[in-house]
């Protein structure tokens, strides 16, 4: 029989609820009944398994519902834009566990700056929202924005400008973009962007501009479809304004608005839905014409161009040349550094190699901190600069 423990059952309460869980959704996470849950929080008597379970879940040391303090207010990590007429009132515990880590990883990159000695400024720090216009002129010369760049710039190569300007890139995988396309904190230094990996690199460079917005106007939170606050709107325009270049576009003289489309989408790394939403703003588009290309080349985008492709003929192998051996074990260390790199983005990376060469932490620290069994780690340093030691 399991030897049971008395906690603190204010901290298991605090635990759930900083993480918006109820106590249906986490006793369905931990597989067992409300009411288990329930004579857990009431009583603080459980066994050193589910106290594990618990402080998995809940994204917490054990050690936490030993505390015998009270526990403190429940941190508000973000303003929560959505309606009461969407059913996801509050953050889902998955975007808070996100935000909050996202801010834990800065917080040590804080701490290793200083004994590096390093400046990590933000010098476009904003604490009072400049009008839209300086807006605009501060992202054009702290990303030093130029045609090539808005042709030819992939989601990468944004992400290392963006990094360069001292503000940390986070992606996420696990959370729907439904649910939320990205987050942004303001800081004095290292600011702080998050974007969703599972949108279209396309949308994740139009996400990358409109949490930069944020940053610049001074607003800390969460974008989404649900958002229609005018800060949100704001930021949005601006995102649209840098990277579909009202100028550049009246440029085109052509009359039929779908070669006028057809041409946008091809000179500029813009989803189709902000396309068309800023050929509206800038009257190509009446409201009525708008819907109807939504529904044609957004909502139907699924249905389109899809036509039967004939088999193609298999060829023979080839006797004389044998299969090479796939190495499936150094195949998936490497997947898994290119995911952590990517999750983590190289700033937040850097910073810990030069802790762990400067020795500030050690091995076990550095595979901690990246998330990573340190095995991987030889393959994260060779897929940042191709072998850094």
């Amino acid at each position: 029989m399991s030897q049971s423990i008395t906690v603190n059952p204010k901290w298991i309460i605090w635990s759930r609820k900083s993480l918006n869980y109820t106590l249906k959704s986490a006793s369905k996470k931990l597989k067992i009944t409300e009411y288990t849950l329930a004579q857990w929080e009431s009583t603080g008597e459980l066994t050193y398994k589910n106290m594990n379970k618990l402080a998995k879940l809940y994204d917490v040391s054990p050690l936490l519902f030993l505390n015998n303090t009270p526990p403190p207010e429940i941190e508000q990590y973000i303003k929560d834009y959505r309606t009461m007429n969407d059913k996801r009132i509050l953050s889902s515990p998955e975007i808070l566990k996100e935000i909050k880590h996202a801010k834990r990883k800065r917080m040590l990159l804080l701490d290793i700056a200083d004994n590096l000695n390093k400046d990590l400024t933000f010098k476009y720090y904003q604490e009072k929202a400049p009008n839209k216009t300086t807006i605009i002129s501060t992202i054009k010369e702290s990303l030093d924005i130029n045609a090539v760049k808005l042709n030819e710039y992939t989601i990468d190569d944004w992400i290392r400008e963006f990094e360069s300007l001292n503000i940390l890139i986070f992606k996420f995988y696990n959370i729907k973009p439904e649910d939320i396309n990205g987050y942004a904190f303001n800081n004095k230094k290292l600011p702080i962007i998050g974007i969703n990996n599972r949108n279209s690199n396309k949308e994740k460079i139009f996400s990358l501009f409109n949490e930069y917005a944020h940053l610049l106007i001074g607003k800390d939170g969460i974008s989404g479809d649900y958002n229609r606050e005018k800060e949100e709107e704001l930021c949005n325009s601006i995102a649209s304004e840098i990277l579909l270049p009202a100028k550049e576009i009246k440029k085109i003289n052509i009359s039929n608005i779908n070669s006028v489309i057809r041409i946008i989408s091809t000179r500029y790394n813009v989803g189709m839905e902000n396309i068309l939403y800023r050929l509206n703003k800038l009257n190509y588009l009446t409201d009525e014409e708008l819907e109807e290309q939504l529904l044609k080349r957004v909502y139907n985008k699924e249905t389109e161009n899809k036509t039967e492709k004939e088999p193609e003929e298999k060829e023979e192998p080839k006797k004389d040349k044998p299969k090479k051996k796939r190495n499936y074990k150094q195949q998936r260390l490497k997947t898994m550094a290119s995911k952590n790199l990517n999750q983590n983005g190289h700033l937040f990376v850097e910073l810990l190699l030069e802790a762990y060469d400067e020795e500030l932490i050690n091995d076990l620290d550095l595979s901690n901190e990246l998330g990573i069994p340190h095995t991987v780690i030889p393959y994260v340093i060779n897929k940042l600069n191709g072998g850094r030691r």
